[in-house]
């Protein structure tokens, strides 16, 4: 009992905030100001300072910060010799994902994981580029594989797969005519984008930009947080957009959905892996980051 309420104490000096560290804890916020109670009950002092709506530790805070601290480092590395000793490989894992790598890449492989290793509780988070480098910088996450720039003191950076955006239309638009167009047709017809902070939207405005066209002139009409929404949107003929070619294999096969290139440019970029270089990692996630670089890996996205 007291060890959870530590690892929950851990997570509010972290993030000055019980909302916060309630959602990084998948607890709800009285399960967390609970385990709290719990602890200044235990110790018999004040561990958090609240005043309005700002969290300070207390000198008792500060105190059991620094012993708390240390209690997880030696409770992890613990874990991860006693799996090594053993061979078993079992522990939390939280995975966090961009939303084109969380829905259409990261399922397959993440059960491909369950399966070679039964014993790992896997949870995977699944948001925009910014919102997932977020919470790498802040350690909520063991790991995350994103699709736009990312940037950040301690954060480590690796290549994992490419991808493409292209232009999808439904089979009957009139730019089904010509498989190439121009970029500056695109501000004729209605677009359904990406929301702000997503890696496509970045990619897909940088790209624009350097072939001479403004993104301000794109004939905006939504914007939508999910590829799957804009591409049920694109295929009832609302509009056009541009989406990772991952996304819309299936829907092109059965044509409903006609992918197009642009003649100006191509929308390339990396899918790529990024965790926090300072953050302990337990057996798991070492593994983990082993079989993202495997052949098999990479067998399971192709199929």
């Amino acid at each position: 009992m007291l060890n959870d309420s530590i690892k929950v104490f851990l997570a509010v000096a972290e993030k000055r905030n019980f909302s916060k560290a309630a959602k990084s804890l998948f607890l709800t916020q009285p399960a967390v100001s609970f385990q709290i109670q719990m602890l200044e009950q235990y110790y018999g002092t004040v561990l958090f300072d609240r005043v309005n709506r700002n969290i300070t530790l207390t000198a008792a805070g500060e105190l059991l910060l620094n012993y708390a601290q240390k209690m997880s480092e030696l409770q992890a590395q613990l874990e991860k010799e006693m799996q090594e000793l053993t061979g078993t490989i079992k522990g939390r894992l939280l995975i966090g994902a961009s939303t084109t790598i969380g829905e259409y890449i990261l399922p397959s492989v993440v059960g491909k994981f369950i399966k070679i290793y039964p014993e790992v509780d896997v949870s995977l988070v699944i948001g925009n580029t910014e919102d997932i480098e977020s919470q790498i910088l802040d350690t909520t996450l063991d790991i995350a594989l994103v699709e736009g720039p990312v940037s950040g003191k301690d954060m480590v950076i690796e290549h994992f797969l490419d991808d493409e955006l292209v232009l999808i239309v439904p089979p009957e638009h009139p730019l089904t005519k010509n498989k190439k167009i121009s970029v500056f047709e695109l501000s004729k017809y209605p677009f359904i984008s990406r929301e702000k902070g997503s890696g496509t939207r970045h990619i897909m405005e940088s790209a624009l930009k350097k072939v001479g066209f403004d993104p301000l002139n794109l004939n905006i009409i939504m914007e939508l947080g999910s590829t799957t929404a804009i591409k049920a949107a694109v295929s009832s003929g609302l509009g056009i957009s541009i989406v990772s070619k991952w996304t819309v294999q299936e829907m092109a096969r059965q044509n409903k959905l006609v992918t197009l290139t642009l003649n100006e440019t191509k929308f390339e970029r990396q899918f790529i892996l990024i965790y926090h270089d300072k953050k302990f990692k337990t057996k798991a996630v070492y593994e983990f980051l082993s079989f993202l670089k495997s052949d098999e890996v990479q067998n399971i996205i192709k199929c």
